[in-house]
């Protein structure tokens, strides 16, 4: 572990796919159920590594100045590294976890904390059993703070995120209707996702916690932080607006399910001693991205756009807000179908529908086979997949609308837009 530390501290960072190296990085060889990262130790030595890890023996290596590690298993070793790596580095790492949100409270405490320190914190979605890892082998020296957000879809895993990374702070969104296949239950949900205050607890570190989630505040350790107090909310707009101390800010966030998000990163910019005025500026600073909850206007039609992920929970809670904000505007409510709900999903998908019933929403869209054993009106639609719903909205004028978009990443809703 030293020596290839050390080979580390020289390197321009960590690389797992061959294609994608750059001359100086690292090449660990992972392996997957379709691929064998070992097969291309070659390439990436022609890429230029600065050093491979291997867990086969490859025959005709070319080696050149590199140097070769053979370790045991390449993923142990590469999650075994990323702890002495976070344990070198030594300073404050916040765990996020949660069914729904986890990634806009990561982004909002990024900015937040990033107002006063030097901030690193996970990309994309790196936020599994891989990417846990990579997130705190790109930590460098000169952060202060790393924001390591992590999932789950199985009870073992948070608990499994946490030894890797060590959090000495964490908060946990919320617990709701996610992943209910992998986890087994609604109680699979909250026994896995609490894994990080256990975790927490275990090691004397501390919590943040809503008081208003009664899950949460059951299931925290005894050093807990509560949201923060005199935090009022407004909209305009369809935006919501945060008002706190002497500040008052409109963010690029909608909905009131987002007001927890807001709460935690304030809550948890005044723990780090910022000043309202920076917790202000880091908030508004914050603009949703890659099709994440992000609200905009197309040259016909006012759209609400969340095609990144869904469950039940969010789903439901993005609907009831959207109606709530948009219910005097002509619309069009579109969703796609639920994902890695097992037993659930024919139940959960029938439970949908009948919200947009009880809604009264008149215009509605539903995509994917997950509906198709589902007793719907016959005013909705539904279409096997994103081109069919594309296909019938071609042969539709839509002007003057608030249209509604939320599904499960696969079914690229994103692609409706075209028409919209």
């Amino acid at each position: 572990m030293k020596s290839l530390y050390e080979r580390f501290d020289k390197s321009k960072g960590i690389c797992t796919d061959s294609r994608k190296l750059r001359s100086g990085q690292i090449f660990f060889a992972l392996k997957g159920d379709n691929f064998n990262g070992n097969q291309f130790a070659n390439e990436a030595l022609k890429n230029g590594a600065s050093a491979i890890v291997l867990d086969e023996i490859i025959e005709n290596l070319n080696y050149n100045n590199s140097d070769v590690f053979f370790v045991k298993n390449v993923l142990t070793h590469l999650q075994n590294f990323a702890t002495y790596h976070r344990n070198k580095w030594g300073k404050t790492i916040i765990g996020i976890t949660g069914s729904n949100g986890k990634t806009t409270v990561k982004e909002l405490l990024f900015n937040v904390l990033s107002q006063g320190y030097s901030t690193h914190a996970t990309e994309g979605n790196y936020n599994n059993h891989i990417g846990v890892p990579l997130t705190l082998l790109n930590i460098r020296d000169s952060h202060d703070i790393a924001i390591v957000e992590m999932g789950a879809n199985h009870i073992g895993e948070i608990k499994a995120l946490c030894e890797i990374s060590l959090p000495d702070y964490g908060y946990i969104t919320n617990f709701g209707l996610a992943h209910l296949e992998g986890f087994g239950g609604i109680e699979g949900v909250i026994k896995g996702k609490s894994e990080l205050y256990e975790h927490l607890d275990k090691n004397n570190s501390i919590s943040f916690v809503n008081p208003n989630d009664s899950i949460a505040l059951k299931n925290c350790n005894s050093q807990n932080i509560e949201f923060t107090d005199g935090v009022n909310f407004f909209y305009k707009s369809g935006l919501l607006g945060v008002s706190f101390g002497n500040e008052e800010i409109l963010t690029n966030l909608t909905g009131s399910y987002q007001e927890n998000n807001v709460l935690a990163a304030i809550t948890i910019g005044r723990n780090f001693e910022l000043e309202d005025s920076k917790i202000a500026k880091g908030i508004a600073n914050y603009i949703p991205q890659n099709n994440r909850g992000q609200i905009f206007k197309t040259g016909k039609n006012t759209i609400f756009l969340d095609a990144y992920n869904a469950n039940p929970t969010s789903m439901e809670a993005s609907l009831r807000n959207a109606v709530n904000l948009y219910k005097k505007m002509p619309h069009v409510y579109i969703a796609g179908g639920l994902l890695e709900l097992g037993e659930y999903s024919k139940s959960q998908h029938q439970r949908m529908i009948e919200i947009f019933q009880e809604l009264e929403i008149e215009n509605a869209w539903f995509i994917g086979k997950q509906f198709e054993e589902s007793q719907m009106p016959e005013k909705y639609y539904n279409y096997r997949d994103t081109a069919q719903a594309l296909e019938a909205l071609r042969g539709k004028q839509i002007h003057g609308n608030f249209i509604w978009i939320k599904g499960s990443r696969s079914f690229a809703l994103e692609a409706l837009l075209d028409e919209l």
